[in-house]
């Protein structure tokens, strides 16, 4: 259903969290790919060794997802316990709505950090991540399912 598009670093620690957090939303079918972007070093091999697929750019990530769905996380997210209900819940109600991905909770002056979820069908003219943010934005929907922590 959903494609994950990440963009990894060099330390490879916030990766093995991100990856090992979406292994019950894999085994449920709710997540069905994730695209690791600029991978280099460690976090290569252990992008490679747990599945995901590897790209140099965001387009080419965009060009290969299989997935009707496509949802671009920070690589520091922490997930809310209800995260996949929440998402699922979505996908069934609203199967066309663009929505952003945000932490639960009231205003902080900390930036927090925000992911997007964007149907593929929206995404054709999408040539940067920035592109889809801004159609996620606009779809005016929150779906708080990140962690502050």
């Amino acid at each position: 259903m959903i494609c994950v598009i990440v963009t990894a670093s060099d330390d490879p620690k916030p990766l093995v969290r991100l990856l090992t957090a979406l292994v019950p939303a894999a085994a449920e079918g709710l997540v069905r790919e994730v695209a690791v972007i600029g991978a280099a070093g460690p976090s290569r091999a252990l992008a490679d060794d747990a599945g995901a697929d590897l790209f140099g750019s965001f387009a080419e990530a965009l060009d290969h997802a299989r997935s009707a769905w496509l949802a671009g996380l920070p690589l520091t997210t922490l997930f809310t316990s209800d995260w996949m209900a929440v998402l699922a819940d979505h996908l069934a109600r609203d199967s066309a709505e663009a929505a952003r991905l945000t932490a639960r909770g009231g205003l902080t002056l900390r930036p927090e950090p925000e992911g997007w979820l964007v149907p593929k069908r929206l995404a054709a003219s999408a040539v940067v991540e920035q592109d889809l943010q801004r159609i996620a934005r606009r779809g005016g929907r929150r779906l708080r399912i990140l962690d502050r922590r």
